[in-house]
């Protein structure tokens, strides 16, 4: 897997965006991801979608080789971790969580229906949606923090159309950031974009392959 960063300064701390979608944290040694909707592929088998098992093993499969990468010593989710609840592919995710040594902390999302024993037996720890480290809020929406202007959420899935000729344009998942925020893209590749709820002045870094790009919003 091709892992490109992208450094950024944020709340006064140095954050690596990353074209696999999640942020290192390195002084917290801590990666941060959003919106991985664990079960989604399932969920619409279920409803009679004749969706591949591979839509939610690549996922994984990048999960799996990210925490390798990086062996951080916690992974912090900003919500919507499930899509619908308990599934056959909620347990590639838990097989994940019992290999490494890193403590899987989550926001709750809107998603996100489990009841509080069903995540610790999964081998997860439940945060208020209020949980701040150093000087940084997270969150899974736009709810901010009394104590600090900075909050990093998820959500959204936002995504930014890029000119790519004259007439043409496409779309990349994306990181939004502005002075106070930075909205992380949808951890899985089976998700939308939402290229219409991006703040007014933020900057944009768009995903692909090979790397990241800076581009206006």
């Amino acid at each position: 897997m091709n892992i490109q960063e992208q450094a950024i300064d944020f709340a006064g701390e140095t954050l690596m965006l990353t074209n696999q979608r999640v942020v290192y944290w390195p002084v917290e040694n801590t990666l941060i991801l959003s919106d991985l909707h664990v079960g989604k592929a399932a969920h619409f088998r279920k409803s009679g979608i004749a969706l591949p098992q591979q839509v939610a093993s690549r996922d994984m499969d990048r999960l799996r080789l990210l925490l390798e990468h990086y062996q951080p010593q916690k992974v912090l989710i900003t919500g919507d971790l499930l899509h619908a609840g308990l599934n056959s592919e909620v347990a590639f995710l838990k097989d994940i969580i019992e290999e490494t040594t890193s403590e899987f902390l989550l926001v709750k999302g809107n998603h996100d229906r489990l009841s509080d024993r069903g995540f610790a037996d999964l081998g997860i720890r439940l945060l208020a949606d209020g949980f701040s480290i150093r000087n940084i809020h997270f969150t899974h929406g736009d709810q901010r923090s009394s104590s600090t202007a900075h909050t990093i959420s998820g959500h959204l899935h936002p995504g930014v159309h890029v000119q790519v000729g004259r007439k043409s344009t496409m779309r990349f998942p994306c990181f939004v950031l502005s002075d106070s925020q930075l909205i992380l893209p949808a951890f899985s590749l089976f998700s939308g974009l939402d290229t219409k709820s991006v703040p007014e002045g933020a900057a944009c870094y768009a995903i692909y392959e090979d790397g990241l790009f800076h581009v206006s919003c």
